[in-house]
């Protein structure tokens, strides 16, 4: 699967380790007007840099994009096989929790707090409350949204709850109450 493709001028694509941030917008760019450039990119990256985390990490953005979550498992498992890192950590629970693994991801963000509890502290526990809601543990994620700042208000990511805190809480009622009524919890 990883083949690398040279690029249409003939030269080798590959995004160094460390770019400018002109460099890495431009790049992140192509994820929405040339996302088979963008991987092309990336896979020349993990062929150069084999050591480095970061060419399996602009897989796992190129793979989310497409809702491609095993595959983004898998580059994430690769990264995280390179280098620990609580971002990285992170980022795995919410592909778990995409993949509808919902314990495990919120083992892994467990994890992620364990280690670090300021890190990504509200977007943990509105990705952790999604998983409880969705295993239709209220009382567990209710606890996950107190937590959350009042003044809070932001879209959900790649299907975790979003909105105002009180949007939050009630989106997370409905979740646990639809996985209740079907027996899933």
């Amino acid at each position: 699967m990883r083949k690398g493709s040279p690029s249409d001028t003939g030269k080798p694509m590959r995004r160094a380790p460390k770019t400018s941030e002109i460099e890495w917008r431009q790049y992140h760019e192509l994820l929405h007007t040339h996302p088979e450039q963008y991987l092309r990119i990336a896979d020349d990256t993990i062929r150069q840099y084999p050591d480095d985390p970061r060419g399996y990490l602009d897989c796992v953005t190129y793979w989310m994009d497409l809702e491609e979550y095993d595959c983004a498992l898998c580059d994430i498992d690769n990264a995280l096989a390179l280098r620990e890192d609580t971002m990285t950590r992170y980022q795995r629970g919410v592909v778990l929790r995409c993949l509808g693994r919902y314990q495990e991801a919120i083992d892994e963000f467990n994890r992620v707090e364990a280690v670090d509890p300021r890190t990504f502290v509200t977007l943990l526990q509105i990705d952790r409350a999604t998983c409880h809601a969705r295993l239709g543990n209220l009382e567990a994620a209710l606890a996950d949204c107190a937590r959350v700042p009042d003044d809070f208000c932001m879209p959900g990511f790649d299907g975790a709850l979003g909105g105002t805190k009180s949007q939050i809480i009630a989106t997370a009622r409905r979740l646990a109450a639809e996985a209740q009524a079907s027996g899933d919890a």
